[in-house]
Parts: structure tokens; C-alpha cells; sequence
């Protein structure tokens, strides 16, 4: 069998949404950040995330992976690779969405062409596991509880 892998991270919230206060972290303490309705609607919340922006984050960092990985196995040397992502929340008439995720990628390899570099940074998109789990993954809720 080939790589199983699971990562864990924890949230919490307390309060209203309009005026109450999340925290959110990794397993790794890689991330232990505040988020609040504040962090989601506007950019100066000092010091605070919001999902949207960790979402962003994890698709940007799979996909630079992923193009990279591609470009290997294509037998380029010197690869870098540099992901952004924007996250679009909205509001619709079913409530708030993820409406778009746009994605900007530059790349550099020792005699990398353009057309290659699109085709491969296509490929990365249908293939990236990341990509994959915004298209639509199961989501289960292996335990729910109240506690006092």
C-alpha cells in the first residue's frame, strides 16, 4: 500500500459570530491563531486568520508541490515553483459559499517553456490532492457530543 498520511487541527469558538472569538491550531504548532468574523470580512485583523485564508494556504502549498513534482518527473533541474491563492467567499441565495479559488503560478527549470509549464500546471490542477478535496470530498462526522 502507499502513503497514508493524516494531520490533525482543532477549533474553537465562543461567543456570537458577530462578536465572538474562534482559535484555531495544528497539531504540528505550526499554526495557533485567533480568527473572528472580523478576520473573515476585512484585512486588518491584526495578527488573526480565517478559514478561507488557511484554505487558500493548503491549496496553494499542495499545488507548488505538485507542479514541482510533475516538472521532476519530466526531468527538469533547478525547478521553483510559487503558488498564490484568492478565496472567494460570498453570500448567495443558498448562504455562504466558496464561490472561486484563483490560483496564480510562476515556475522556473533549467529550460522550461511556457507550453510545458501550462500543460503541467493543468495536469497539477486535476491532479493535486488538495485540488481534489475542493471538488468535492466526503465530509464525515465520526463523533459528535455535547459536553458540560
Amino acid at each position: 500500500m502507499g502513503i497514508q498520511v493524516r494531520r490533525r487541527a482543532e477549533a474553537r469558538w465562543a461567543g456570537t459570530v458577530p462578536t465572538g472569538v474562534g482559535h484555531i491550531r495544528t497539531a504540528s504548532k505550526a499554526l495557533d491563531s485567533d480568527y473572528s468574523l472580523r478576520s473573515r470580512e476585512t484585512d486588518d485583523a491584526p495578527l488573526n486568520t480565517n478559514p478561507e485564508e488557511l484554505i487558500g494556504a493548503g491549496l496553494a502549498g499542495c499545488f507548488a508541490m505538485s507542479v514541482a513534482n510533475l516538472l521532476e518527473q519530466e526531468g527538469y533541474d533547478g525547478v521553483e515553483v510559487t503558488a498564490n491563492a484568492v478565496v472567494r467567499l460570498e453570500e448567495t441565495g443558498a448562504g455562504y459559499r466558496i464561490t472561486e479559488i484563483g490560483l496564480s503560478v510562476t515556475g522556473r527549470a533549467d529550460g522550461l517553456a511556457d507550453d510545458d509549464f501550462a500543460r503541467l500546471t493543468d495536469q497539477a490542477k486535476r491532479t493535486c490532492p488538495v485540488s481534489l478535496a475542493l471538488a468535492g470530498t466526503t465530509i464525515t462526522l465520526a463523533q459528535t457530543k455535547v459536553v458540560s
